[in-house]
């Protein structure tokens, strides 16, 4: 128990920094480094070598995160600066006129829609909802929540295609599945799961009023959200990488259909009378429409393989012992920001002035994001490779003690062991901590592949039920994204000026809202497993 409380010790000493010492995401993050690379070469027995070359790995492994939203900041910036997003939201006014409709529409909907692609709703939406007239907390919180309603189908489902794509060898060929058998498992949660954070979503902007006021259209939302990911994935109708991208176009139809049938009446008086002008709207929204074009293309597997084999010797770099980073650039969505970004200049034509302002706040704001996805990811890897070392080949392998001593492993065979079959209702807490600690889902989704298979088998499960526990772990993986101090830090960042207590506020709330689901998903887990 002792070395269960030091492996979570990184993780409490952020979560507390950030909820009551009020601290920010990104200088917890240095903290939470500084503690994990303290108990790893302490207590866990991993060489200093190890511990260092785990932050440079982690660091460049983030680049694929942290490298999107900052270039997605700039992008966002120069839409502001520009007028194109005040464009963009006199639209929205028109199809969701209501502030819980807005929410919805936005943080459901087209939530799930761009981050299916492999944009970030944390750096696109604080600024358009401030727009819209939400208070800052209201935006950052509905733009944090909006990565959430598909949990695993976000950035071109990676966290769901690389850990299928890793698990022959991390758990032997015989122990393989796909990301199709993955991706049906974690849809079994979301009809729950999307429904409770679309009231999550108008909980957080209006209370309990909100709830009451939105109570329609956020069931509608929830339910054809997950029920379409949840069809697509059992007959197998789509390919996984564009389920996210598919379910969330439906929600947004399936909201502008309730209002144009249920709400015409009611909004009459409040809709705009001038007529809208479409060239200037074309223009406004013509970054993000090429952004979409640009990552569905890449997302096709012949063209993605054709880029990822562009990369040159260059881009292979060997971090320490034999871990090796491939950046791959041309393949990562993040290049192809850049790219848009230098086509909307020509599009949005910006003054001298205006190009100015947009890099002074950009570079102003940009190092938290940066540092806090880079040094979380930082952290999960410390905790990943600790109790290991460098054999005399030069190879990264397991250290003597590595069983009792690796920190992911501590914490997931202590859970197992403490609860027995109940491990199964604790599955998701599992994912939700991994996630948080790495900030990413991808990230606990391949640290706790292991650990999850071992504890599944260790208290007797079939294989069947270990999918399952899996992709309960994988969606408790999902739902963290409410409350991981990296992205909540991301969204904060693209506000100007903001309340320096604006991220512990938004993380008090969001960890009720995180902790809770997940605690439902763990309810479900054990009722699934139970009836096989």
């Amino acid at each position: 128990m002792l070395g269960f409380f030091l492996a979570l010790l990184p993780l409490l000493i952020v979560l507390a920094g950030i909820l009551f010492a009020r601290q920010s995401g990104a200088r917890m993050a240095v903290v939470g480094w500084a503690a994990a690379m303290v108990m790893a070469c302490t207590y866990f027995e991993t060489p200093l070598e190890v511990a260092f070359g785990a932050t440079a790995y982690g660091m460049i492994k983030a680049m694929k995160i942290s490298m999107a939203v900052v270039l997605t900041m700039l992008m966002i910036f120069l839409m502001r600066e520009t007028g194109a997003l005040k464009t963009i939201a006199d639209a929205v006014k028109r199809v969701a006129r209501t502030r819980e409709e807005q929410a919805l529409f936005i943080g459901m909907g087209f939530g799930s829609f761009v981050t299916a692609l492999g944009a970030l709703t944390i750096a696109l939406f604080p600024p358009l909802l401030m727009a819209l007239g939400f208070t800052p907390f209201g935006a950052v919180s509905v733009a944090v929540l909006g990565y959430d309603p598909l949990t695993s189908f976000a950035l071109l489902s990676l966290p769901i295609t690389i850990p299928a794509g890793a698990s022959a060898h991390m758990l032997g060929p015989e122990n393989a599945f796909t990301a199709s058998e993955l991706a049906y498992r974690i849809s079994i949660f979301l009809p729950l799961v999307s429904v409770a954070l679309a009231f999550a979503m108008l909980w957080v902007i209006g209370g309990f009023a909100a709830m009451k006021r939105g109570f329609v259209p956020a069931l509608i939302s929830g339910l054809v959200i997950s029920l379409s990911a949840l069809g697509f994935t059992y007959f197998e109708i789509l390919p996984v990488r564009i389920v996210g991208i598919v379910s969330g176009l439906l929600a947004m139809i399936s909201l502008i259909t309730y209002q144009k049938l249920f709400r015409r009446n009611d909004s009459e008086n409040d809709s705009p009378k001038e007529p809208v002008n479409w060239p200037a709207l074309l223009r406004a929204v013509s970054p993000w429409l090429m952004l979409m074009v640009v990552a569905g293309v890449i997302s096709v597997p012949p063209i993605q393989k054709f880029l990822a084999g562009l990369s040159t010797s260059a881009e292979k770099i060997t971090v320490f012992a034999d871990q090796k980073v491939d950046l791959s650039i041309f393949s990562q969505i993040y290049f192809w920001i850049l790219v848009v970004l230098i086509l909307s200049t020509a599009i949005l034509r910006p003054s001298g002035k205006q190009i100015k302002r947009v890099a002074n706040v950009w570079i102003k704001n940009m190092w938290g994001p940066f540092i806090a996805f880079s040094v979380y990811f930082s952290i999960a890897y410390v905790m990943f490779f600790s109790a290991m070392e460098v054999n005399p080949e030069g190879m990264l392998a397991p250290g003597p003690e590595y069983q009792a001593l690796n920190m992911d492993v501590v914490v997931g065979t202590t859970l197992a062991k403490v609860f027995g079959f109940g491990f199964v209702f604790v599955a998701a807490s599992l994912g939700l901590f991994g996630a948080v600690v790495g900030g990413s889902e991808t990230a606990s989704n391949i640290m706790f592949m292991k650990v999850q298979h071992k504890a599944c088998m260790d208290i007797g499960l079939t294989s069947e039920q270990f999918m399952t526990v899996y992709g309960s772990h994988a969606t408790g993986g999902g739902i963290a994204s409410a409350m991981t101090p990296a992205k909540i830090n991301g969204a904060v960042a693209m506000l100007d000026d903001p309340d320096r207590e604006l991220e512990g506020r938004v993380m008090r709330k969001h960890v009720v809202i995180a902790f809770s689901i997940t605690i439902l998903v763990g309810l479900m887990t054990g009722i699934v497993v139970g009836l096989g």
